[in-house]
C-alpha cells in the first residue's frame, strides 16, 4: 500500500516497484478523493481506496470468538 502520496511519487514509486516485482499488488491511498483520483490513474496501480467511503460513519465493534465445543476439548486432553 502506498499512502498518502502525491499523484507523481505515487506514478513513480509504483512504476519502480511494478518493474522489480511484476507480481505484487500496488494499493493507492491517502487523500484520494473523487475529484482528485484520475490525477492517480497509473498502469502500475491495481487498487485505488477512498477513507471517505467510510469516514463519518458508526462503527459496530464486534468479535467472532466462539467457544471450543466439548468434543475438542476432550479430544486435546486425550492426546496430551
Amino acid at each position: 500500500m502506498l499512502d498518502n502520496y502525491t499523484p507523481a511519487a505515487l506514478k513513480e514509486v509504483a512504476g519502480r516497484l511494478k518493474e522489480e516485482w511484476p507480481h505484487v499488488t500496488i494499493e493507492a491511498s491517502g487523500g484520494i478523493t473523487s475529484a482528485t483520483m484520475p490525477d492517480f490513474f497509473s498502469p502500475h496501480v491495481d487498487i485505488m481506496s477512498q477513507g471517505a467511503l467510510t469516514n463519518g460513519y458508526a462503527t459496530l465493534d464486534f468479535s467472532l470468538k466462539v467457544p471450543k465445543p466439548a468434543a475438542f476439548e476432550r479430544e486435546r486432553a486425550v492426546k496430551s
